[in-house]
């Protein structure tokens, strides 16, 4: 077999069960999963994640944890500049959520 049917995609920087668990849990149980671990190995996963349509939230959501530096050691400037757009994006996120009208599901007729 020859590498050309290798995905061209980075591996998870951790076990596919501690992402899967990431995911399906609320954001204080992500808070405390990822407190654990080193801050490097924290950003490296954030990275990971916004990378991934589907993980882009949880990624920015891990990625907040993080410091400035660490996501500059895991992604150069890109990593700094998506760390800046996570904290931009929490205090607009808490904005539109307060702002937002509660959704009815009630039926008319």
């Amino acid at each position: 077999m020859t590498d050309r049917y290798r995905p061209n995609e980075p591996a998870c920087p951790i076990p596919l069960e501690l992402l899967s668990l990431l995911l399906r849990s609320p954001a204080e149980r992500v808070r405390e999963l990822t407190g654990q671990m080193r801050d490097d190995d924290r950003a490296s996963l954030a990275l990971y994640c916004v990378g991934r349509a589907h993980m882009r939230a949880l990624g920015f959501r891990i990625l907040r944890e993080c410091s400035e530096w660490s996501a500059k050691r895991a992604g150069g400037v890109a990593g700094v500049l998506l760390h800046q757009q996570a904290l931009e994006g929490q205090s607009s996120a808490d904005e539109a959520r307060s702002q937002r009208k509660p959704i009815s599901l009630a039926r008319v007729g």
